[in-house]
Formats: C-alpha cells, sequence, structure tokens
C-alpha cells in the first residue's frame, strides 16, 4: 500500500481519486493476524522501530500523529535479532505513519520495520537495500513460527508515470508500472525482475519492500489490486493471499 500524505482525508478531504485508495485499504482483510509487520522504505538505516509512533510535522503538517498504538515487543526483539539490526529509537517516518493513518492502525498490534531510502538525498545504494531487503526475507520467515503475521510493504510504484509527477515524464515509466501491477496479479515472484528497471525507469522509492512482498509471497494469489497515479506517481493497493 501507500504512504503519500495527499491520500489522507485530513490533508486532501475533497481529493476524489484518492477515495479509491482509502476504500481499499479499509477493505483489507487482517482481522485473523496476530501482528502486522509494516515495511517502509525511508529510514536512515535498516531497522526496527522501538514504537510505531510518529507524525507528519516533517511535511509541516500538524495535528496528524500516531501515538500509542500497540505492538508487539517480543516480536520485534526477535526480528531484529534474527535480522541482525538495530532497534531504532525516535520517531517512525513516514512510510509507517501514512498507512497506520489510512488505517492500519487499527488492527492487530504493529511491528514498525524500515529500509534505507534508495532515492532523495540521502539515498543509499540499491543493492545495500536489496540486501537488506532480503535478510528482512529471511528473519521474518524464522521469526514468525506459529504467529500469524501479516507483512505490509509500504510503497510506492513508480514515479514521473505522467506529466504531473515530481520528475516530470520518465519515458518507459507508465508502462513498467503496468507491469508491476500485472506481476502482482499473476505472481509476486515475478516483481524481483523488475526491482532494477523500477529503480533505473521508475524512480520508485518501494523498490526494496516490494523486494520483501517478491521474496516472501511468490506463488500466492492477489485477490485484487486498487491503482491510481493521480500526480503520476504509481499507488497501488494488492491483498495477497494463500
Amino acid at each position: 500500500m501507500p504512504h503519500a500524505p495527499v491520500l489522507l482525508a485530513d490533508v486532501q478531504p475533497s481529493f476524489d481519486e484518492g477515495r479509491r485508495i482509502r476504500k481499499a485499504v479499509d477493505e483489507l482483510d487482517l482481522a485473523g493476524a496476530d501482528a502486522l509487520v509494516l515495511v517502509s522504505a525511508h529510514g536512515e538505516n535498516a531497522g526496527v522501530y522501538e514504537h510505531p509512533e510518529g507524525s507528519l510535522s516533517g511535511f509541516g503538517i500538524d495535528g496528524l500523529e500516531v501515538r500509542e498504538r500497540p505492538t508487539d515487543d517480543g516480536l520485534a526483539s526477535a526480528l531484529a535479532d534474527a535480522w541482525a539490526r538495530d532497534r531504532i529509537d525516535g520517531p517512525a517516518d513516514f512510510g509507517v505513519v501514512v498507512p497506520m493513518l489510512l488505517g492500519l492502525g487499527g488492527g492487530p498490534p504493529v511491528v514498525a520495520v524500515t529500509l534505507p531510502e534508495t532515492t532523495g538525498p540521502r539515498a543509499t545504494e540499491l543493492a545495500e537495500a536489496l540486501s537488506a531487503a532480503w535478510s528482512l526475507s529471511g528473519a521474518l520467515q524464522k521469526v514468525a513460527g506459529e504467529l500469524d503475521v501479516a507483512v505490509v510493504a509500504s510503497a510506492h510504484a513508480g514515479a514521473g508515470l505522467t506529466s504531473r509527477g515530481p520528475l516530470a515524464e520518465l519515458p518507459g515509466a507508465a508502462e513498467l508500472d503496468r507491469e508491476v501491477v500485472a506481476a502482482l496479479e499473476e505472481d509476486p515472484a515475478l516483481v524481483e525482475g523488475l526491482l532494477h528497471r523500477l529503480h533505473e525507469t521508475g524512480r520508485a522509492c518501494g523498490v526494496a519492500p516490494l523486494g520483501v512482498i517478491a521474496w516472501l509471497f511468490g506463488g500466492w494469489r492477489c485477490r485484487d489490486v486498487t491503482h491510481e497515479a493521480p500526480f503520476g506517481v504509481g499507488y497501488l493497493v494488492a491483498e495477497l493471499t494463500r
């Protein structure tokens, strides 16, 4: 699911296109999960947040924050140990905050995880982020045990899909965005073959979280994909099930 603040009704109450995305989030079936691991792509370093809490003050948006949401500290610690990454003490990044404000914060306990950014001024190398995503996938498989853990990739697909995009229109980005949707619908494992192009052609910030989905859920089926690109960025909500 996406993490754009503009999708929040409190930010853009008259944003008609965003209502489809919000409705799709509302319809996600997480009732049976013991815990939810939310994977962002906007941390400075890879790690597991101590608390799934934060705000949008960094965007100059006051009053929109996540506070005192339940977490599973045992799962968070076990995941950090298995992943060999630190627990992060401090506010979670907006890749965690926006999905929770969109509706994920009212379900099972949330363990907030971040991978390092691969876009923007503090971008890390793609290979490093994908390595962290790969090892996170293995750590999740190791620690889930008897728990029923839902995993959510907080990720956009491509940027620059239209002239309204933050990077204007990038050649090939719109076609690649359609390939991502088709891959999710056919088999999430197919997304793995698109990750480098998503980074190079689509300038997608969600490459590493999408890698986690590809590596964890190969062979699963997709119930539905809701996709919009109102600002030239591919926002999608897809629910995968066995």
